[in-house]
Protein backbone atom coordinates (compact mmCIF):
# COMPACT_ATOMS: atom_id res chain seq x y z
CA UNK A 1 0.00 0.00 0.00
CA UNK A 2 2.79 2.51 1.27
CA UNK A 3 4.84 1.73 -2.25
CA UNK A 4 2.20 2.37 -4.42
CA UNK A 5 1.49 6.01 -2.81
CA UNK A 6 5.02 6.50 -3.36
CA UNK A 7 4.72 5.30 -6.90
CA UNK A 8 1.51 8.05 -7.46
CA UNK A 9 3.68 10.76 -6.26
CA UNK A 10 7.40 10.15 -8.34
CA UNK A 11 4.16 9.77 -11.58
CA UNK A 12 3.11 13.13 -10.38
CA UNK A 13 6.53 14.70 -10.07
CA UNK A 14 7.42 14.12 -13.39
CA UNK A 15 4.39 15.76 -15.10
CA UNK A 16 4.99 18.96 -17.12
CA UNK A 17 1.64 20.39 -17.10
CA UNK A 18 0.37 22.65 -13.65
CA UNK A 19 -3.28 22.54 -13.19
CA UNK A 20 -4.11 24.74 -10.70
CA UNK A 21 -6.88 23.01 -9.16
CA UNK A 22 -4.74 20.23 -8.13
CA UNK A 23 -4.87 18.99 -4.55
CA UNK A 24 -2.09 19.02 -2.58
CA UNK A 25 0.73 17.06 -4.30
CA UNK A 26 0.66 19.71 -6.77
CA UNK A 27 2.77 22.16 -4.30
CA UNK A 28 5.05 19.48 -4.63
CA UNK A 29 5.60 19.03 -8.46
CA UNK A 30 6.30 22.80 -8.40
CA UNK A 31 8.88 22.77 -6.06
CA UNK A 32 10.32 19.85 -7.81
CA UNK A 33 10.17 21.81 -10.92
CA UNK A 34 11.71 24.66 -9.57
CA UNK A 35 15.06 22.73 -8.28
CA UNK A 36 15.03 21.17 -11.92
CA UNK A 37 15.05 25.15 -13.42
CA UNK A 38 17.65 26.00 -10.74
CA UNK A 39 20.04 23.44 -11.98
CA UNK A 40 19.55 24.09 -15.33
CA UNK A 41 20.53 28.20 -15.04
CA UNK A 42 23.36 26.50 -12.93
CA UNK A 43 24.68 23.60 -15.19
CA UNK A 44 24.63 26.06 -18.49
CA UNK A 45 27.40 25.18 -20.69
CA UNK A 46 27.81 29.37 -20.94
CA UNK A 47 29.16 31.06 -18.19
CA UNK A 48 27.71 32.98 -15.75
CA UNK A 49 27.64 36.42 -17.97
CA UNK A 50 24.89 34.71 -20.15
CA UNK A 51 22.29 34.49 -16.87
CA UNK A 52 21.81 38.53 -16.55
CA UNK A 53 19.12 37.73 -18.86
CA UNK A 54 17.96 34.39 -17.27
CA UNK A 55 14.95 35.10 -15.02
CA UNK A 56 15.87 34.64 -11.53
CA UNK A 57 14.58 31.89 -9.59
CA UNK A 58 11.41 32.46 -7.76
CA UNK A 59 12.23 31.77 -4.19
CA UNK A 60 9.85 29.10 -2.61
CA UNK A 61 6.63 30.65 -0.46
CA UNK A 62 6.35 27.49 1.43
CA UNK A 63 8.48 27.18 4.42
CA UNK A 64 9.68 23.61 5.65
CA UNK A 65 8.32 24.92 9.04
CA UNK A 66 4.71 25.80 8.28
CA UNK A 67 1.80 24.14 10.12
CA UNK A 68 0.09 21.55 7.99
CA UNK A 69 -3.02 22.77 9.29
CA UNK A 70 -2.41 25.67 7.09
CA UNK A 71 -5.68 25.21 4.76
CA UNK A 72 -6.08 23.94 1.12
CA UNK A 73 -7.00 27.32 -0.17
CA UNK A 74 -4.11 29.16 1.47
CA UNK A 75 -1.84 26.99 -0.26
CA UNK A 76 -3.60 27.01 -3.50
CA UNK A 77 -3.30 30.95 -3.31
CA UNK A 78 0.75 30.43 -2.43
CA UNK A 79 0.99 27.85 -5.89
CA UNK A 80 -0.63 30.64 -8.06
CA UNK A 81 1.51 33.00 -7.33
CA UNK A 82 4.44 30.99 -7.93
CA UNK A 83 2.85 30.69 -11.34
CA UNK A 84 2.42 33.87 -12.18
CA UNK A 85 6.12 34.63 -11.29
CA UNK A 86 6.88 31.96 -13.24
CA UNK A 87 4.86 32.86 -16.35
CA UNK A 88 6.21 36.56 -15.70
CA UNK A 89 9.80 35.52 -15.91
CA UNK A 90 9.10 33.19 -19.52
CA UNK A 91 7.21 36.32 -20.70
CA UNK A 92 10.05 38.67 -20.22
CA UNK A 93 12.21 36.34 -21.63
CA UNK A 94 10.10 36.44 -25.00
CA UNK A 95 9.44 40.15 -24.78
CA UNK A 96 13.56 40.48 -24.46
CA UNK A 97 14.53 38.15 -27.37
CA UNK A 98 12.06 39.73 -29.59
CA UNK A 99 13.11 43.40 -29.19
CA UNK A 100 16.96 41.86 -29.51
CA UNK A 101 15.82 40.37 -33.28
CA UNK A 102 13.34 42.91 -34.14
CA UNK A 103 13.82 45.96 -36.51
CA UNK A 104 13.16 49.17 -34.12
CA UNK A 105 10.64 50.16 -36.39
CA UNK A 106 8.66 46.83 -35.74
CA UNK A 107 9.14 46.82 -32.53
CA UNK A 108 7.65 50.53 -32.24
CA UNK A 109 4.09 49.40 -33.82
CA UNK A 110 4.48 46.39 -31.91
CA UNK A 111 4.42 48.37 -28.23
CA UNK A 112 2.32 51.06 -29.48
CA UNK A 113 -0.22 48.77 -30.43
CA UNK A 114 -0.16 47.20 -26.74
CA UNK A 115 1.26 49.28 -24.47
CA UNK A 116 0.81 46.32 -21.68
CA UNK A 117 4.17 44.73 -23.52
CA UNK A 118 6.18 47.56 -21.93
CA UNK A 119 4.64 47.20 -18.37
CA UNK A 120 5.27 43.53 -18.58
CA UNK A 121 9.03 43.90 -19.96
CA UNK A 122 9.71 46.44 -17.63
CA UNK A 123 8.18 44.62 -14.38
CA UNK A 124 10.84 41.81 -15.63
CA UNK A 125 13.28 44.11 -16.17
CA UNK A 126 13.39 45.31 -12.86
CA UNK A 127 13.24 41.68 -11.47
CA UNK A 128 16.31 40.72 -12.91
CA UNK A 129 18.13 44.00 -12.11
CA UNK A 130 17.71 42.74 -8.80
CA UNK A 131 20.05 40.06 -8.89
CA UNK A 132 22.95 42.00 -10.95
CA UNK A 133 26.04 42.52 -8.83
CA UNK A 134 25.41 46.33 -10.09
CA UNK A 135 23.60 48.13 -12.39
CA UNK A 136 25.13 49.91 -15.15
CA UNK A 137 22.94 52.82 -14.96
CA UNK A 138 24.24 54.12 -11.39
CA UNK A 139 27.86 53.84 -13.10
CA UNK A 140 26.90 56.04 -15.89
CA UNK A 141 24.60 58.57 -12.99
CA UNK A 142 27.62 58.97 -10.96
CA UNK A 143 29.86 59.84 -13.87
CA UNK A 144 27.23 62.52 -15.26
CA UNK A 145 27.03 63.80 -11.63
CA UNK A 146 30.67 64.44 -11.43
CA UNK A 147 30.13 67.04 -14.81
CA UNK A 148 29.61 70.32 -13.18
CA UNK A 149 28.34 72.62 -16.00
CA UNK A 150 24.73 71.85 -17.00
CA UNK A 151 24.46 69.50 -19.81
CA UNK A 152 22.40 68.58 -22.44
CA UNK A 153 21.48 64.82 -22.16
CA UNK A 154 19.36 62.38 -24.51
CA UNK A 155 18.70 59.06 -22.52
CA UNK A 156 18.54 56.68 -25.39
CA UNK A 157 16.28 53.59 -24.66
CA UNK A 158 15.40 54.99 -21.14
CA UNK A 159 12.74 52.71 -19.36
CA UNK A 160 11.52 54.45 -16.33
CA UNK A 161 13.78 57.54 -17.31
CA UNK A 162 15.67 56.82 -14.11
CA UNK A 163 18.12 59.14 -15.25
CA UNK A 164 16.52 61.99 -15.76
CA UNK A 165 14.96 61.48 -12.19
CA UNK A 166 18.19 61.60 -10.38
CA UNK A 167 19.94 64.22 -12.21
CA UNK A 168 17.27 66.35 -13.15
CA UNK A 169 18.41 69.01 -10.75
CA UNK A 170 21.92 68.87 -12.35
CA UNK A 171 21.23 68.21 -16.24
CA UNK A 172 18.48 68.69 -18.62
CA UNK A 173 17.97 65.39 -19.85
CA UNK A 174 15.42 64.25 -22.21
CA UNK A 175 14.61 60.78 -22.12
CA UNK A 176 13.36 58.45 -25.04
CA UNK A 177 11.83 54.90 -25.58
CA UNK A 178 9.12 52.79 -27.49
CA UNK A 179 6.38 53.84 -25.11
CA UNK A 180 5.95 56.69 -22.81
CA UNK A 181 5.28 54.94 -19.75
CA UNK A 182 5.60 58.53 -17.55
CA UNK A 183 5.83 61.94 -18.10
CA UNK A 184 9.12 62.55 -18.41
CA UNK A 185 9.76 59.87 -21.25
CA UNK A 186 8.69 60.77 -24.83
CA UNK A 187 7.17 57.81 -26.93
CA UNK A 188 9.43 56.90 -30.24
CA UNK A 189 11.69 54.83 -32.54
CA UNK A 190 15.41 55.40 -31.39
CA UNK A 191 16.35 55.69 -34.89
CA UNK A 192 14.33 58.51 -35.86
CA UNK A 193 14.62 60.89 -32.98
CA UNK A 194 12.26 64.02 -32.48
CA UNK A 195 15.48 66.12 -32.13
CA UNK A 196 17.34 68.82 -34.31
CA UNK A 197 21.15 68.46 -35.09
CA UNK A 198 23.49 68.85 -32.97
CA UNK A 199 21.04 69.91 -30.09
CA UNK A 200 22.31 67.45 -27.64
CA UNK A 201 25.41 67.43 -25.44
CA UNK A 202 25.89 64.03 -24.45
CA UNK A 203 23.74 61.04 -25.36
CA UNK A 204 23.18 57.52 -23.39
CA UNK A 205 22.72 53.96 -24.35
CA UNK A 206 22.43 52.13 -21.22
CA UNK A 207 21.59 48.57 -22.52
CA UNK A 208 19.78 49.95 -25.05
CA UNK A 209 21.48 48.97 -28.63
CA UNK A 210 18.47 46.16 -28.71
CA UNK A 211 17.06 46.11 -32.40
CA UNK A 212 18.51 44.72 -35.55
CA UNK A 213 19.41 48.05 -36.90
CA UNK A 214 20.96 48.97 -33.40
CA UNK A 215 23.62 50.97 -36.00
CA UNK A 216 21.12 53.27 -36.99
CA UNK A 217 20.83 54.39 -33.46
CA UNK A 218 24.42 55.59 -33.32
CA UNK A 219 24.29 57.03 -36.98
CA UNK A 220 20.70 58.55 -35.21
CA UNK A 221 23.36 59.90 -32.23
CA UNK A 222 26.37 61.36 -34.16
CA UNK A 223 22.85 63.84 -35.70
CA UNK A 224 21.64 64.78 -32.78
CA UNK A 225 25.56 65.39 -31.09
CA UNK A 226 27.09 68.90 -31.23
CA UNK A 227 30.54 68.24 -32.53
CA UNK A 228 32.66 66.92 -29.58
CA UNK A 229 29.61 65.95 -27.80
CA UNK A 230 29.75 62.53 -25.81
CA UNK A 231 28.50 59.00 -26.72
CA UNK A 232 28.07 56.51 -23.87
CA UNK A 233 27.56 52.95 -24.03
CA UNK A 234 27.00 50.58 -21.88
CA UNK A 235 26.48 46.66 -22.68
CA UNK A 236 26.75 43.14 -21.33
CA UNK A 237 30.01 41.91 -22.13
CA UNK A 238 28.63 38.40 -23.22
CA UNK A 239 27.11 40.59 -26.49
CA UNK A 240 30.06 42.22 -27.68
CA UNK A 241 31.51 39.47 -30.04
CA UNK A 242 34.88 41.36 -30.54
CA UNK A 243 35.71 44.71 -28.54
CA UNK A 244 37.95 45.93 -31.06
CA UNK A 245 35.07 45.06 -34.14
CA UNK A 246 32.82 46.93 -31.52
CA UNK A 247 34.74 50.14 -30.82
CA UNK A 248 35.97 50.56 -34.75
CA UNK A 249 32.40 50.16 -36.16
CA UNK A 250 31.43 53.13 -33.44
CA UNK A 251 34.06 54.98 -35.00
CA UNK A 252 33.20 54.87 -38.52
CA UNK A 253 30.66 56.68 -38.07
CA UNK A 254 31.70 59.69 -36.66
CA UNK A 255 32.90 58.77 -33.45
CA UNK A 256 36.49 58.91 -31.66
CA UNK A 257 37.14 56.66 -28.83
CA UNK A 258 38.14 57.86 -25.55
CA UNK A 259 38.28 54.94 -22.61
CA UNK A 260 36.33 52.34 -22.39
CA UNK A 261 35.76 50.63 -18.79
CA UNK A 262 35.88 46.50 -18.62
CA UNK A 263 36.50 46.02 -14.71
CA UNK A 264 33.13 45.53 -14.25
CA UNK A 265 31.88 41.90 -14.15
CA UNK A 266 28.92 41.60 -16.76
CA UNK A 267 29.58 45.36 -18.53
CA UNK A 268 31.39 47.01 -20.25
CA UNK A 269 31.37 51.03 -20.59
CA UNK A 270 32.42 52.82 -23.29
CA UNK A 271 32.78 56.74 -23.70
CA UNK A 272 33.11 58.10 -27.84
CA UNK A 273 33.15 61.65 -28.23
CA UNK A 274 31.86 63.20 -31.75
CA UNK A 275 34.53 64.06 -34.53
CA UNK A 276 34.71 67.83 -34.95
CA UNK A 277 34.41 67.18 -38.94
CA UNK A 278 34.40 64.31 -41.10
CA UNK A 279 37.57 65.53 -43.29
CA UNK A 280 38.50 63.55 -46.56
CA UNK A 281 40.87 60.76 -44.44
CA UNK A 282 37.87 60.26 -42.38
CA UNK A 283 35.94 59.75 -45.75
CA UNK A 284 38.21 57.65 -47.19
CA UNK A 285 38.48 55.26 -44.41
CA UNK A 286 35.07 54.77 -44.10
CA UNK A 287 34.62 53.70 -47.44
CA UNK A 288 37.60 50.97 -47.24
CA UNK A 289 35.80 49.66 -44.13
CA UNK A 290 32.59 49.12 -45.89
CA UNK A 291 34.10 47.62 -49.16
CA UNK A 292 36.48 45.32 -47.01
CA UNK A 293 33.18 44.37 -45.16
CA UNK A 294 31.58 43.65 -48.48
CA UNK A 295 34.67 41.27 -49.62
CA UNK A 296 34.21 39.62 -46.51
CA UNK A 297 30.95 38.47 -47.31
CA UNK A 298 30.15 38.66 -43.82
CA UNK A 299 27.41 40.49 -42.00
CA UNK A 300 27.80 39.02 -38.22
CA UNK A 301 27.21 41.50 -36.11
CA UNK A 302 29.37 43.00 -33.71
CA UNK A 303 26.94 42.98 -30.86
CA UNK A 304 25.05 39.60 -30.41
CA UNK A 305 21.05 39.64 -29.65
CA UNK A 306 20.48 38.00 -26.32
CA UNK A 307 18.78 34.22 -27.22
CA UNK A 308 17.71 31.66 -24.95
CA UNK A 309 18.27 28.51 -24.75
CA UNK A 310 15.49 26.09 -25.45
CA UNK A 311 15.08 23.49 -22.82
Amino acid sequence: MKKEINKNILNSLKEEEVDYNKNNENLIQQQQQQNREKEDITNEDDDEKYNLWNPKPISSSSSSSSSTSKSKSLKTTDLQKEMSEKLKGSRFRWLNETLYTSHSKDAFKEFSEDKSLFDQYHSGFKSQVESWPINPLDLIIDDLSSIKQRKRIADLGCGEAKLAERLQHKHTIQSFDLVAINDRVTACDISNLPLKNESIDIAVFCLSLMGTNFIDFIVEAERILVKGGLLKIAEIESRITDINAFTNEIQQHGFNLIKKNEQHQYFTLFEFSKLQQKDQQFMRSLKQYQKLKKQQGTDEPVLKPCLYKKR
